[in-house]
């Protein structure tokens, strides 16, 4: 059974952080700072008595004489809205005044516990943290002012930042009555948090707090970091994957005016942490790319130079036939498919996939007197003070990082090879450097989500239930690259899978038990040079391409609804066993809700516009529930009109409905160019896309006419948002267009097989 840690290295980039719960071990402390703050941060007993001083920087929670309350976000914000999620939770529970927030992104520290997010995890770890802590804060203003009027805690009742007796029609604003609260001592039990229905702030629609700067164009990312005497710096990296320099000529980069310096990076074993290269530092960006243009390199390319997209789908469909890994054999399912009523037998293969994101990467590092100090866009500052430590040779408590806000990670983030890069240089030259690369660097020197092909038989019995089911996925591992000990299909093989799963420590948890009597699941690892990494919702994508395109033709066969085919393999609740110290586990029940949900607000089945068809998937990822309806057209140059796509998700207790639908719509739209678009051909063993006239992106036009995202209410724990909207919309609009043409895609992207998208006239 996976830990939370297990999962975390799993979404991320290896073992070196480990995010974890809050123990009884730990509780908030509250100091009084000066000029009377109260101040609550979270920390172990031992340092409860220390002074007031000694918090400021770690604390969650500051409450001013003048009723100003400044919150401490510690997880990075890359425009999933952390930052104002989960300070949601705090405000909500302390029963602040939203409008009086500050908000601010702490820098790392250990008082924070673990810092950094993905996997779509960050508001279901912190969900309980952060209302204890407000709570807290909470229940020690109540006792001040109680103590104050002489009256009983539990006649006091607090709102929107004040406290009152109504009996005695007294009241206190919480900056009145900071000194006292911070001087109160901190009860050893924790503070009662808030019944659901006393909620203010958690199930409504809260813009993010830094919408008003990221408009106004304020200092936010780490492109926007300065510091006084910096340099800039361009890395020159090995066409070739893996490969590294073995002469530099610098020449006739130094001859340009403002270059300063070329200095040589060497890599570590594990490569997602640092690979090799050769940087140039100057005095601006552009002198820094310019020098690096101007450097004669001679690489050694290493085994991989001769590795193209064609050698990888040889080496992938020859893995398909001598799978090494059974993750799961029922047994007898070779003769079950001889015996079906109807069978299917398709490979599905989808390419490797660039983050791309808009923010370039970059970094800022300060190398002085041994010590290093980051700032820049760290999806997980805790591992990447970790890798820029073993990059340096330095202890970890010698690393300070604060993150900034990210402008756009996708995945890519959760490395933090470019933090390395800048401290490395930064105590080459002696001097602040901002790493900064282009957008060809970006493009094909990225950790790519990895490759997948996919043979997938099954088959239904005379009754149309689906009897058996082989499925065998041969892929580029993370793991594998990374130089993980683990197996390699550990991250990439988890998801909504269809077939029955036991108990076997061997597979994922995530995976998903059902009623198909004969099933088995075998997995290949493809052995490439090509860097890769997990790109949002990693193999939940082609996983759910394969398995929801797979049910879908089944349904048809067997001329049936492909909704009651779908609920009829989900099972019961008993059904799915329970796994240990994990709370909120697979609950067939929840998609089932979702699935029916979607269907009827998305009129799947129902009379459909001529000239159009409608699509459906549903697909479970990290803890969360979704299901899609896609109505398309497509005209006779196979160009895709997306003219509706419904969303039904279910994500436990809504926390911010309003970033929950911008993560649903966003999801979708990403998801869908993925779909059409996404592609990143090697050959010589380099990425080949060089810009957006090569890796192209879904245009504004080609997005769906219309986006409807219903969030089904819940009492159950959050669970994630940032991905979940991903998996399930490349093979709703699939099956859209087969219903519409009769063909039925193989692979992804779909231009591949000759689909374009057109613009929406709706």
């Amino acid at each position: 059974m996976r830990t939370r840690e297990d999962v975390l290295r799993d979404s991320k980039h290896g073992s070196l952080e480990r995010r974890i719960r809050t123990s009884r071990r730990e509780f908030m402390q509250v100091s009084l700072a000066a000029g009377g703050a109260l101040l609550v941060s979270w920390g172990p007993r031992e340092v409860a008595g220390q002074t007031s001083g000694a918090f400021t920087p770690n604390a969650y929670i500051r409450i001013d004489p003048d009723d100003t309350v400044t919150v401490w976000s510690a997880q990075p914000d890359m425009g999933e809205g952390t930052k104002t999620s989960l300070s949601m939770l705090l405000v909500e529970e302390l029963d602040a005044e939203w409008s009086r927030i500050r908000i601010e992104l702490a820098p790392l520290d250990q008082k924070y516990g673990g810092q950094g997010v993905g996997g779509s995890d960050a508001i279901r770890y912190d969900w309980d943290r952060l209302r204890a802590l407000g709570a807290m804060a909470r229940l020690l203003l109540v006792r001040a002012a109680a103590e104050q009027w002489a009256v009983p805690e539990r006649d006091c009742a607090v709102a929107q930042g004040v406290v009152q007796h109504a009996a005695s029609n007294r009241r206190a604003r919480f900056g009145e009555l900071a000194s006292a609260a911070a001087a109160l001592p901190v009860p050893r039990e924790p503070a009662p948090t808030k019944d659901r229905s006393q909620y203010r702030l958690i199930g409504t629609r809260v813009p993010s707090v830094d919408n008003r700067a990221i408009v106004r164009g304020e200092r936010l990312f780490g492109l926007d970091v300065k510091l006084p005497g910096m340099k800039y710096a361009a890395i020159a990296k090995c066409p070739v994957f893996d490969g590294r320099p073995i002469r530099v000529d610098a020449a006739a980069a130094l001859e340009i005016p403002g270059v300063r310096q070329v200095v040589e990076v060497h890599g570590l074993d594990n490569p997602t942490y640092l690979m090799s290269g050769v940087a140039v530092v100057a005095d601006s960006t552009w002198l820094a790319f310019k020098g690096r243009e101007a450097l004669a390199v001679d690489w050694a390319e290493g085994e991989f130079a001769g590795e193209s997209s064609a050698t990888l789908e040889e080496q992938a469909t020859a893995a398909l036939q001598k799978p090494t890994a059974t993750l799961y054999d029922s047994g007898g399912v070779d003769e079950a498919l001889t015996n079906t009523a109807a069978r299917v037998d398709n490979v599905f293969s989808c390419g490797f996939v660039s983050h791309a994101t808009l923010e370039p990467h970059n970094c800022t590092a300060d190398y002085r007197d041994g010590q290093v100090w980051i700032r820049g866009p760290l999806q997980m500052p805790g591992s990447g003070r970790a890798v820029v430590a073993r990059a340096l040779g330095i202890p970890g408590d010698r690393v300070h990082v604060q993150s900034t806000r990210i402008g756009g990670g996708f995945g890519r983030r959760l490395m933090s090879d470019y933090a390395a890069e800048a401290a490395v240089v930064s105590r080459a030259v002696g001097a602040p450097v901002q790493v900064v690369d282009t957008r060809t660097g970006d493009l094909q020197h990225d950790y790519y989500r990895p490759m997948a092909v996919q043979h997938l038989r099954a088959g239904v019995d005379a009754a149309g239930r689906i009897a058996c089911w082989d499925h065998v996925i041969a892929s580029a591992s993370r793991n594998a690259y990374r130089r993980d000990p683990r197996p390699p299909h550990s991250t990439e093989v988890y998801g909504s899978y269809v077939g029955r799963v036991t108990t076997v420590d061997e597979l994922d948890p995530d995976l998903v038990p059902t009623r198909i009597p004969q099933a088995r699941l075998r997995y290949a690892v493809l052995r490439t040079g090509v860097a890769t990494g997990a790109w949002r919702a990693p193999s939940h994508v082609a996983i759910a391409f394969a398995i929801e395109s797979t049910i879908d033709e089944l349904a048809a066969l067997a001329r049936r609804s492909a909704i009651d085919l779908r609920l009829e393999l989900l099972g019961d609740p008993a059904d799915v066993p329970k796994p240990p110290n994990q709370p909120t586990p697979y609950d067939p029940s929840r998609m089932a809700r979702v699935i029916q949900a979607a269907a009827e607000r998305g009129g799947f089945g129902a009379r459909v516009p001529e000239g159009r068809a409608r699509g459906f998937a549903a697909h479970y990822t990290f803890g969360s529930y979704c299901a899609q309806v896609a109505e398309v057209s497509v005209n006779q140059k196979k160009q895709v009109v997306l003219h509706r796509v419904v969303v039904v998700a279910d994500t436990g207790e809504p926390v911010n409905l309003s970033g929950l639908d911008a993560q649903l719509e966003g999801g979708v739209i990403d998801g869908i160019g993925a779909a059409f678009f996404a592609d990143v051909p090697i050959d010589r063993g380099r990425a080949t896309p060089a810009n957006f006239d090569t890796y192209r992106l879904i245009r504004n036009r080609e997005a769906p006419a219309a986006i409807d995202v219903t969030i089904l209410p819940s009492t159950m724990r959050p669970t994630g948002s940032g991905e979940i909207g991903i998996p399930p919309v490349a093979p709703a609009v699939a099956n859209a267009i087969a219903a519409l043409t009769g063909h039925r895609m193989r692979r992804m992207p779909f231009a591949t097989e000759g689909y374009d998208l057109a613009a929406s006239t709706d």
